[in-house]
């Protein structure tokens, strides 16, 4: 019986829409509600979320914390290079690192809900860290 239901969830999905970020987290979470029924034994060695959330959490950081430095570097650049690391520092250092961060964060706390390993707390922690690069970012942008 659960054979028919699978199919039939597999067959009303479109192979386009498996290409989406949307899709793509979709399916992790579906994966995350079958590792959360899993019995206890299975459930222990699960790191993978905590891997994800430590790997988002390291990017953002990065970008946050390079652009940060970056900008409290104080080059002088005008005209065109002006305009072009502005754009960088919004795109990067701001919108790309608190998406990475809201994902690091979502998949640190699916770890430390399904069995508290110490790899979902790092990669909260690092998320924290990159949302507050981030929003001093913001900050020394506005200055």
């Amino acid at each position: 019986m659960n054979i028919n239901n699978s199919s039939n969830n597999l067959s009303s999905e479109d192979s386009i829409g498996k290409a989406t970020g949307f899709f793509l987290f979709r399916n992790v979470i579906n994966s995350y509600n079958n590792d959360k029924t899993k019995p206890d034994e299975d459930r222990k060695t699960i790191k993978k979320y905590g891997r994800i959330s430590l790997t988002l959490s390291i990017i953002a950081l990065f970008l946050s914390l390079s652009c940060l430095i970056s900008n409290l570097v104080n080059l002088e650049f005008v005209g065109y290079s002006y305009v072009l690391m502005l754009i960088i520092y919004i795109f990067a250092g701001i919108i790309v690192s608190i998406l990475f961060t809201i994902y690091g964060f979502v998949f640190g706390v699916m770890q430390i809900r399904l069995n508290r390993k110490s790899i979902g707390i790092i990669g909260l922690v690092l998320s924290i860290l990159a949302f507050i690069t981030s929003i001093s970012l913001i900050v020394f942008l506005i200055i």
